[in-house]
C-alpha cells in the first residue's frame, strides 16, 4: 500500500466520520474533518454515539477515548486505518 492510498482511503474515511458527526449532532450540514467534534457541539453522549456507528461502520473497533483524543475526524480515520489493519 502506498502512501497516496492510505492518504485516499484516510480521506475517504474522514468524510465517513463527519457524516456520522452530522448524524448525531443533528447538523443541517457535514461539518469540515478538520473540524473539532467538541468545537461542533459535541459532549459525552453524543461521542458514545458516535463511537457506536463509526465502529460498526467502519468495521474497527474505535473508543469514546480515541475520539476525544484525535477530536477530528481527520485524526480519527487515521485511528481507524490501524485499528482495521491489526
Amino acid at each position: 500500500m502506498t502512501v497516496e492510498t492510505t492518504t485516499q482511503e484516510s480521506r475517504a474515511i474522514a468524510v465517513q466520520i463527519a457524516t456520522v458527526f452530522k448524524e448525531v449532532l443533528g447538523a443541517a450540514e457535514v461539518p469540515a474533518t478538520d473540524s473539532g467534534f467538541l468545537d461542533i457541539g459535541g459532549d459525552s453522549l453524543t461521542a458514545a454515539r458516535a463511537v457506536s456507528l463509526i465502529s460498526s461502520r467502519l468495521d474497527a473497533r474505535i473508543t469514546v477515548r480515541d475520539l476525544f483524543r484525535a477530536q477530528t475526524a481527520d485524526a480519527l480515520a487515521l485511528v481507524a486505518l490501524r485499528r482495521r489493519a491489526a
